[in-house]
């Protein structure tokens, strides 16, 4: 589907800056960003709406768990506010201000930054969001492009103290957050699947239609998916490899899982692509019997006229010795012979099945 055009800071916008400049990579927005402060131990929960950024600093020496999650990355002095208060390197604040940067994963000495591409259906319509991580012992800070997410089950889990969610740490945490937008790439490749279904069908029966441009869109959108797919692998491979000490090694497994998930998506769009494949060669080959077609056709006409051509040009001839030219009958002679090759042509074309 072809998108709405909107303003929008690119890379090069930081040529020249010096390594660790704060700049906006991303579609501009006028909305306000907003930060919500989830709170819960294994007693308890609370969700709060944070005005303040200076508020954070309440929970910041406390036993329990803190998921941050702020809505809205456009505003650059904002987020290094929020940098300043847990101590995030300026370097990592960047990357979070990028929207166009691939998933990946880095140690640091107090935290782990982790990135990736939250992949949603709106409409039918495919929705992509970068989603930055960044979590230590005691706190989760989730970055968000806009207000609004898939997580909200997984919040009322926390509140309702369903599961053991609220027994585990922030690593845990963190699975829980990555698995949950892994598990909605699932919903993606599964609509992706029900429209190259569709399409199939269409090629193989509608074979008067062009449907190329549909094609060339579904391979975009895999190209598109597969960018943020692979380097994603990676990162979380990493994490379940004993990456950090953040990580406790009783939740390997858990990490696993999720890239089992990861391998599953993508040869599923591997198949999908080889799929695409096959139907731009059989629409390729569509409009080739096509053209083929008409050329048939335009031959035939073509051959048929041309020994009706060669007797209407003998006759055009100013001769004046021409022994047919005084003929009583001679018009209507001419005409039946034409008349009897043209029969005798198109007998001979159908006993040969051209047509």
């Amino acid at each position: 589907m072809l998108k709405r055009k909107r303003k929008q800071v690119r890379n090069s916008a930081k040529a020249g800056l010096p390594p660790g400049s704060l700049i906006h990579i991303g579609d501009a927005s006028a909305e306000p960003i907003s930060i919500e402060l989830l709170d819960y131990s294994e007693d308890k929960a609370t969700m709060a709406e944070i005005t303040d950024v200076a508020q954070l600093k309440r929970c910041m020496n406390t036993d329990s768990v803190s998921w941050v999650n702020v809505n809205g990355i456009h505003h650059p002095e904002l987020v290094e506010k929020i940098g300043q208060i847990y101590h995030i390197h300026n370097l990592v604040l960047e990357d979070i201000l990028n929207t166009e940067h691939y998933p990946k994963v880095e140690p640091f000495d107090d935290y782990v930054f982790f990135t990736m591409k939250m992949i949603s259906l709106n409409d039918g319509e495919t929705q992509k969001e970068q989603l930055s991580i960044v979590f230590s012992k005691a706190f989760v800070l989730c970055f968000q492009e806009k207000k609004g997410d898939i997580f909200g089950p997984l919040r009322e889990r926390i509140q309702k103290g369903s599961g053991i969610i609220r027994k585990k740490g922030t690593d845990y945490l963190v699975y829980r957050l990555i698995d949950t937008v892994v598990d909605n790439y699932f919903f993606i490749v599964e609509d992706l699947e029900e429209r190259l279904e569709k399409l199939e069908e269409s090629v193989i029966l509608n074979t008067d239609i062009d449907h190329t441009m549909q094609i060339q869109v579904m391979k975009r959108e895999i190209l598109s998916l597969r960018r943020s797919l692979l380097p994603l692998r990676d990162a979380v491979s990493s994490l379940e490899k004993g990456f950090s000490e953040l990580i406790e090694p009783v939740n390997d497994k858990y990490f696993h899982d999720v890239y089992d998930h990861l391998i599953q998506i993508h040869d599923s769009l591997e198949t999908n692509r080889e799929m695409l494949s096959s139907l731009m060669d059989m629409q390729m080959a569509n409009m080739s019997n096509r053209m083929n077609e008409v050329m048939k056709v335009l031959t035939v006409i073509a051959t048929i006229f041309i020994p009706l051509t060669f007797i209407a040009g003998i006759y055009g001839m100013n001769f004046d010795n021409m022994p047919e030219l005084h003929y009583k009958y001679g018009y209507y002679a001419v005409w039946a012979v034409m008349l009897l090759v043209f029969l005798a042509m198109l007998v001979c074309f159908k006993r040969k099945k051209w047509f």
